[in-house]
């Protein structure tokens, strides 16, 4: 009776778990990017059936012909790599040369508020436009909420 019930379990744990491969779908969201998932979130997903090999694995990667390929592969794979690394760190460099650019307006708008005095403006005729108490300091708020934005 014993060897039966282990008998049965092994080949039990054998099977492969076709039974719990769930459903996989695909849609396009509203910016033109496909994903995948296990859960549609509208109902213009459609479902995509994954074939399954006898064993229940996927089929390993093809393997490189020779070994000279299997390196050049490799080189290529890195160089990508350090390529992709490379204009990310350019792109983070650029937008912190712009944001610490913005910073320093903001700060001297506000500084330029703060100081007092008469404050102008130059209208489309050419001619000196002085502000009121109540629009220099609706600038001065808009100017520290810039800072706010540009300086964190």
């Amino acid at each position: 009776m014993k060897t039966l019930i282990t008998l049965t379990t092994i080949i039990l744990l054998c099977l492969p778990p076709l039974g719990f491969a769930g459903k996989i779908y695909k849609w396009t969201d509203a910016d033109g990017v496909v994903h995948y998932g296990e859960r549609p979130p509208s109902r213009n997903a459609t479902q995509i059936k994954v074939p399954h090999n006898s064993t229940g694995r996927s089929s390993p990667p093809a393997k490189p012909v020779n070994q000279q390929d299997a390196t050049n592969k490799l080189l290529d794979a890195f160089a990508k790599e350090r390529k992709d690394k490379k204009e990310a760190e350019k792109k983070a460099a650029e937008e912190k040369q712009r944001r610490d650019k913005n910073c320093s307006n903001a700060r001297r708008r506000v500084a330029g508020l703060k100081i007092g005095g008469r404050i102008y403006e130059i209208n489309d005729q050419g001619e000196r436009q002085y502000l009121g108490e109540a629009d220099i300091k609706k600038r001065l708020a808009d100017a520290q909420k810039l800072v706010e934005k540009w300086c964190q």
